[in-house]
């Protein structure tokens, strides 16, 4: 006899915990929802107590990214996450820790199911994978929105080339000589982005190696849109030796 999947509710808003347990009790029977948390503290200590085995976890309790904070304090994560949240701005950084799967509230029905048979799938396999890396399902997030001062702009990864510091807010250069001024600091994206395709070669500015075209000795890097970006003396030796881990792979 299959055991009952073991989870967690962790979301600081009492009514999306209420709803949510609901409606696993109700349309996924093999999940038992053993604890529910409000915030980052109470389920550091409910995960210890409780032994999930799938947490679902909100992002903004409330402030800004302390679902991905708690899991920052955990050394040895040894359960699956399913991040829930109304903002669909924090997918790629959900990547980033290779979460099972990214749902947006109000919580449809079906890819609750889905991502819960997802789950169930990898459940009991040997594949004892950690979350930090990076499983096929990203592939999925292809887009991420770029808040601007009238509102957002939905891009592909692959079509930003390079961002640029500009004070407190980032310039993105994107294919087609496209640019966004984006309401955020570039080392938001530094922090969001996954650092196998961006990289911070000055401390203005951040890009994506995917569209390099040629590195001169004297230390700058040409990109795909034909621009000119200088790499800084104090991180020239790091990313030499991101270019070689590259020249590796290929």
């Amino acid at each position: 006899m299959t055991h009952k999947i073991r989870a967690l509710v962790v979301d600081d808003e009492e009514n999306s915990r209420r709803v949510l347990k609901n409606l696993l009790n109700e349309y996924c029977p093999e999940v038992e929802v053993v604890g529910m948390a409000d915030g980052p503290e109470t389920a550091w200590v409910a995960i210890g107590q409780q032994q999930p085995e799938l947490v679902f976890l909100d992002v903004r309790m409330p402030a800004s990214d302390e679902g991905f904070q708690l899991l920052e304090s955990i050394d040895d994560i040894n359960f699956s996450v399913i991040f829930t949240t109304s903002f669909d701005e924090y997918a790629i950084r959900a990547i980033k820790f290779s979460a099972l799967d990214y749902l947006l509230k109000p919580i449809n029905i079906l890819e609750l199911q889905k991502a819960v048979k997802r789950y169930s799938k990898r459940r009991g396999s040997t594949d004892k994978q950690g979350i930090r890396n990076l499983p096929s399902y990203a592939q999925n997030f292809q887009k991420i929105a770029l808040p601007s001062m009238d509102g957002l702009t939905f891009v592909a990864i692959d079509d930003v080339i390079r961002c640029e510091a500009d004070g407190n807010c980032t310039l993105f250069y994107l294919k087609n000589k496209r640019k966004v001024m984006v309401t955020k600091t570039l080392k938001y994206y530094h922090e969001l982005f996954d650092t196998n395709i961006f990289h911070r070669i000055h401390g203005s500015h951040l890009i994506n190696l995917k569209h390099i075209v040629k590195y001169y000795k004297e230390g700058t890097v040409e990109m795909s849109d034909g621009s000119s970006v200088f790499v800084s003396a104090r991180k020239k030796k790091g990313f030499l030796e991101k270019l070689q881990e590259l020249r590796f792979k290929t």
